[in-house]
């Protein structure tokens, strides 16, 4: 029987190129949370707006909504 033998692994060198390393101070989300609340007004404005047009089909529905949501003051993008 042979004798046992044990390998040491030899220490890996970090890579030149910074893979791997983590950036500090980016907020996790935060864009989506923006777009996440922009959208929920939406379609909250959508609801709240479709008796107006219920002559409409529902395609046409969101398009006479979408142009009224573009000009409304409750669209964020209005807001700045």
């Amino acid at each position: 029987m042979a004798p046992a033998t044990t390998k040491t692994a030899a220490p890996k060198a970090k890579a030149a190129n910074g893979a791997g390393v983590k950036k500090a101070g980016r907020p996790k989300g935060g864009r989506k949370a923006n777009a996440r609340a922009a959208m929920a007004k939406m379609q909250a404005f959508f609801k709240e707006h479709r008796p107006k047009y219920k002559s409409l089909e529902f395609k046409d529905q969101q398009k006479k909504l979408g142009e009224d949501w573009k000009k409304s003051s409750q669209n964020p993008k209005n807001a700045a």
